[in-house]
């Protein structure tokens, strides 16, 4: 009776800590439900996506039944919302699948994967966050169901299916499959559990998956007409990027170096992330290897156990193996979070525990200031296009027949751009290039005001003076101008 009810007391501490994940994501990315936080891509796909031919040619079949399932509808705050729960579910499969058991282990788990710039960056693209995290999701599962499972179903046919949705939704989750797999293996080897037999079978399972997914993008693309994009050479997938293996080993441990060593897709320098960084992994090495010893592995376990160790950066690059000129950004990189969560299974004797956990909160707290300081920084940068465009309005009500043209760029030197993370934050609502400039500035202009505006040609565009002016607004040879050029906030 006793055990029974300390096994009930467990159960609902278990539950206490992941009801504790949900209000810390709530509380930490509240900001994404109360202001007006706009990427590019999300103005554009605000509130009613319907662009799911772009994500066929693309590959991505899975976001084009999810867009049905949803009727094309966006609405943040329900994305968000189950965005959170299964973030709450990919961290239960992890800490279980790793078999961390230590409540501060969870405890830092659940702070990596709740405070991460990659779970961020993914957040703020709502309108697709939700088959993104369900990608994620059904890679960590379909690892899980096959080596926690007995049915025949469960442990075969069902993680192929998983692993066909995850990579129809969005082929760099890839990348997590592969890391998940290769992670697990090395855990199983050093607890001397490996069945190389059993291994095979899931690796024949992930061949069997792409396959599938190859096929159902092939006819996909079919069904609706579509031709493969060139975007990151995707029309390249398959035996074209063969040729380019080689380089890709070295793009791998380059990307693996940036990530956390420069600023290429996080600032790692500002806060001093990369000193963090270096503690963690020193010590982890240190850990990884004294577990090693002690397992007492032999000669041949031992060579296997290392090669995939340093084989590391391959696994959470994967995808590039298949996309010929795909680049690594923090959309891509959710198999890095799988990496943290298995160093955290390494951490077991108490002084080892409070130097590595002291180490990793220091980076939580850098990448709580990231987030939030990218928060800011967008917020401000609305805030900035918001002023601009609601003087174009509010000076030319009586003249909006007249086209429109927006040149030059709007620059944020706030202090507080330098702590955000980069990425999407550090870049305009508008792009550059002209015709997506002017389609942004119409749906900016349609979801905020609810104006249809008409905008100059491509050759007002050039023809305008876009020569450094006092005013934000002005009239140019009939056309009115949006200039940016040296307006700062």
């Amino acid at each position: 009776m006793k055990k029974k009810e300390l096994k009930k007391e467990n159960n609902n501490k278990e539950y206490f800590i992941y009801i504790g994940m949900f209000i810390l994501l709530f509380l930490v990315h509240f900001p994404l439900l109360t202001k007006n936080i706009l990427t590019a891509d999300v103005l554009l796909n605000n509130n009613y996506y319907n662009g799911y031919s772009w994500e066929i040619s693309l590959g991505r079949f899975g976001l084009f039944i999810m867009g049905l399932l949803k009727s094309y509808l966006s609405i943040p705050h329900f994305e968000l919302i189950i965005s959170f729960v299964l973030i709450i579910g990919i961290t239960y499969l992890l800490i279980n699948l790793f078999d961390i058991k230590d409540k501060v282990g969870k405890v830092f788990s659940i702070l990596i994967m709740s405070l991460s710039p990659i779970i961020s960056s993914t957040l703020l693209f709502h309108y697709c966050s939700v088959p993104y995290f369900i990608a994620f999701f059904s890679s960590v599962l379909s690892l899980y169901l096959y080596y926690k499972t007995t049915n025949k179903y469960t442990k075969y046919l069902l993680p192929i299916i998983l692993m066909v949705l995850s990579l129809s939704m969005y082929q760099a989750y890839l990348s997590v499959i592969i890391t998940v797999f290769f992670l697990y293996q090395i855990k199983l080897l050093i607890n001397k559990e490996i069945d190389y037999k059993e291994s095979g079978k899931y690796l024949l399972g992930v061949l069997i998956s792409i396959i599938i997914y190859f096929i159902g993008m092939k006819l996909s693309q079919i069904v609706f007409h579509i031709d493969m994009a060139s975007y990151s050479n995707a029309n390249k997938i398959g035996l074209d990027t063969i040729l380019s293996i080689p380089s890709k080993f070295v793009s791998s441990y380059k990307f693996f170096f940036q990530m956390f060593y420069s600023n290429e897709f996080t600032k790692n320098s500002y806060l001093g992330n990369s000193i963090f960084y270096s503690f963690i992994f020193v010590l982890f090495i240190y850990l990884f290897f004294k577990k090693m010893n002690k397992s007492k592995l032999e000669l041949k376990e031992k060579i296997i156990t290392i090669v995939l160790l340093l084989l590391i950066p391959v696994f959470l690059h994967s995808v590039i193996f298949v996309i010929s000129d795909a680049k690594t950004q923090l959309l891509m990189s959710a198999s890095y979070l799988v990496l943290f969560i298995f160093m955290i299974s390494f951490v077991d004797k108490k002084v080892s525990k409070i130097i590595f956990f002291t180490f990793l909160a220091l980076l939580c707290r850098c990448y709580f200031i990231q987030d939030q300081a990218t928060y800011l920084t967008l917020e401000n940068t609305y805030k900035t296009y918001d002023t601009v465009i609601h003087s174009a309005i509010d000076n030319h009500m009586n003249q909006l027949d007249k086209s429109f043209i927006v040149v030059g760029n709007m620059q944020n030197k706030s202090d507080i751009s330098k702590m955000n993370y980069g990425y999407i934050s550090d870049e305009g609502l508008f792009w550059d290039e002209y015709n997506l400039r002017k389609l942004g500035f119409e749906r900016f202009c349609l979801q905020e005001y609810g104006l249809n505006v008409k905008f100059g040609s491509l050759e007002d565009y050039n023809d305008a003076d876009k020569s450094n002016h006092t005013s934000l607004v002005y009239e140019y040879k009939g056309n009115i101008v949006v200039n940016f050029n040296n307006y700062y906030k």
